[in-house]
């Protein structure tokens, strides 16, 4: 009988067999694949964490005997990306290194301003050094240790701010005065030298560690983008340069015919 016939013909309903009526309080039947499943899950439950067997070093997969035991169970035939055109993948790369080489041009840009910007700080901060050794060379010549008012002088220092000036007139007076300010107006104007020091100590810091980021980016797109054009090269319809055989000598495709 044909399975055309066979499936035409009325056939009685699979009923499974239920539980016993005396049973029945026990819940539904058990059937194979029911106690099947528990043994399974008990087995797996049990399992000894520390279980070793060589065949486990050699293993890549879980195996089988139709496939060995190097199978991983894929299927080849049964993937779920497919695989793009060389033209596509050539393409594609393409994209790749323009992107890359615009983005290390304007890491190359940067580099060059951060550069320049610390060496624009140190220049400052040289200016700044020797002025505060003309400074330091003028007060020397001011106090001659040598001199007959050497004690004069201490005492002048020591006591100046407790010193008391008379005036005869008030000319004299204001040019007491006004030296007095200018003493002051010196004093701040080296804390404002200080704290620009400062900020500039900070700045060019702050900018040799930017600096540190920005070549080290150079140096990574660099890098990319001599591999992405050794890809292109080696993926070319017609290959010129790049790559090696399996002894590590280079290929060279232009070579003369002897």
């Amino acid at each position: 009988m044909s399975s055309s016939m066979r499936n035409a013909v009325h056939r009685r309903n699979h009923k499974e067999r239920a539980q016993p009526h005396e049973r029945r309080k026990l819940g539904l039947l058990e059937k194979h694949k029911d106690y099947s499943e528990r043994a399974l899950r008990n087995k797996a439950a049990e399992r000894n964490e520390d279980e070793f067997y060589f065949g486990m070093m050699s293993r890549k997969g879980p195996g089988s005997r139709l496939h060995g035991k190097n199978w991983s169970g894929l299927v080849k035939k049964d993937q779920s990306h497919k695989k793009l055109a060389v033209d596509k993948v050539r393409l594609l790369k393409t994209q790749d290194i323009k992107y890359i080489r615009t983005m290390r041009q304007l890491a190359a840009k940067q580099v060059k301003q951060l550069q320049e910007q610390v060496v624009l700080t140190k220049g400052f901060d040289n200016i700044d050094k020797e002025d505060q050794q003309v400074d330091d060379s003028e007060d020397e010549d001011e106090f001659n240790p040598d001199s007959d008012d050497e004690d004069d002088g201490f005492a002048s220092r020591a006591n100046a701010s407790r010193k008391i000036v008379f005036a005869d007139n008030e000319n004299e007076r204001e040019d007491v005065l006004e030296k007095h300010e200018q003493q002051e107006e010196e004093v701040e104007d080296d804390e404002d030298l200080d704290e620009q020091r400062n900020e500039r100590a900070k700045s060019l810091k702050r900018l040799r560690k930017d600096l540190a980021h920005a070549e080290m980016k150079l140096k990574t797109l660099t890098e990319a983008e001599r591999e992405l054009e050794i890809q292109q090269a080696k993926m070319a319809k017609t290959q010129t340069s790049g790559g090696t055989d399996r002894r590590g000598n280079k290929l060279k495709y232009r070579k003369r015919k002897r």
